[in-house]
């Protein structure tokens, strides 16, 4: 495979192809971007001949931060009209072999028009994979990708259970909770749940811990704590739902954010706070280095341009504090689904 198709959302392509151009060259990969504005993915194209499912195996998913969906590819595929299926699988018998076949489109409005083909399409290409050997049981962790951009083009990748998200399109779709107090709180449930391994949110996300909140109004965030029967400083001079209140679970502390300090160390501090960014890492940073909370949770509310640029400046920034207190950590960071103009950062003191 030669190149790299990042899915993303749309209007962040730059910021995706910039963080590709650096993750890679780390590793020694050199290429270029080829950038469509508001189309909603990135073509990378390296200059060496080596195999780029190397470079994504090295890969962290979880720390690369504006890519939905990572997968190698080649060529673009033209699809002839009647043999659509046919033009895919004679391009498919040059991949690996794989476990299960993918159709998906970008997350634009344009893309959405092709939903009818790929209902068409997905029964009778998953049959053609089947039939020709090409889908292998043995073939563990391989998915192949067929990425449509209309009826006549599309892209044929490959992705790898190192590195890759786990849902169609890169989306991890929640249904907003009826008692819900404002859709904020879908945020905070997709960083659970995509920064908690399942198998740690029993140690994690237990009943009885405490987590602050900042910047709480009006209790989206606050939320996705009392439904786990944990405790919450919810600190903002703001209103804060009156059923979360009645719970029990909430202590409403009025007063900034920014000047709030807790009375004992907690397990949880989380901020979705419209501030700048530099200034909510400065703030995360003197937290965690204070050792005031094991774990955080924040949002960085991003500019309109050189939006990986302020993320990496934000990151050095947190790096120095907590390096200059002796704090080791773990960090994730994701542009996740219910995000908007902002990115989600978790960081875990060790």
């Amino acid at each position: 495979m030669k190149n790299i198709l990042a899915y993303c959302r749309p209007g962040f392509e730059k910021d995706c192809a910039a963080e590709l151009a650096q993750v890679s060259s780390e590793k020694g990969f050199y290429g270029y971007a080829k950038v469509v504005p508001d189309a909603g993915y990135v073509i990378f194209c390296f200059d060496q001949t080596e195999e780029i499912e190397g470079l994504i195996k090295q890969l962290d998913f979880n720390r690369l931060i504006f890519a939905r969906q990572i997968i190698a590819i080649n060529d673009l595929v033209d699809l002839e009209p009647g043999a659509r299926v046919e033009s895919l699988l004679e391009a498919a018998r040059q991949l690996p072999l794989a476990e299960e076949v993918w159709v998906e489109t970008a997350d634009t409005n344009d893309a959405k028009a092709l939903s009818g083909l790929i209902k068409k399409l997905d029964k009778p290409l998953r049959l053609g994979w089947k039939k020709s050997g090409v889908l292998r049981n043995k073939a563990v962790g391989v998915r192949h990708h067929v990425f449509l951009l209309d009826g006549e083009n599309a892209y044929l990748g490959v992705s790898y259970a190192a590195c890759r998200s786990e849902f169609p399109m890169g989306i991890r779709r929640l249904r907003f909770p009826a008692a819900g107090p404002s859709r904020s709180t879908l945020k905070l449930e997709e960083a659970f749940l995509q920064f908690i391994p399942e198998q740690k949110r029993a140690t994690d996300l237990v009943e009885g811990m405490w987590a602050v909140d900042l910047g709480a109004a009006p209790g989206g965030w606050a939320y996705q704590f009392v439904k786990r029967n944990i405790h919450v400083i919810a600190v903002d001079n703001g209103p804060m739902q009156k059923a979360l209140m009645s719970t029990g679970l909430v202590e409403h502390e009025k007063a900034d954010g920014f000047k709030f300090e807790p009375p004992y160390t907690v397990d949880w501090l989380v901020c979705d706070m419209v501030e700048r960014p530099i200034m909510v890492a400065e703030l995360m940073a003197k937290w965690l280095a204070n050792r005031w909370t094991h774990r955080a949770i924040f949002n960085l509310k991003l500019p309109m341009k050189k939006r990986y640029q302020e993320v990496m400046l934000c990151l050095e920034l947190i790096e120095n504090h907590l390096k200059k207190a002796g704090v080791a950590y773990h960090y994730q960071a994701k542009h996740l689904y219910h995000d908007r103009e902002e990115i989600t950062i978790c960081i875990i003191a060790q």
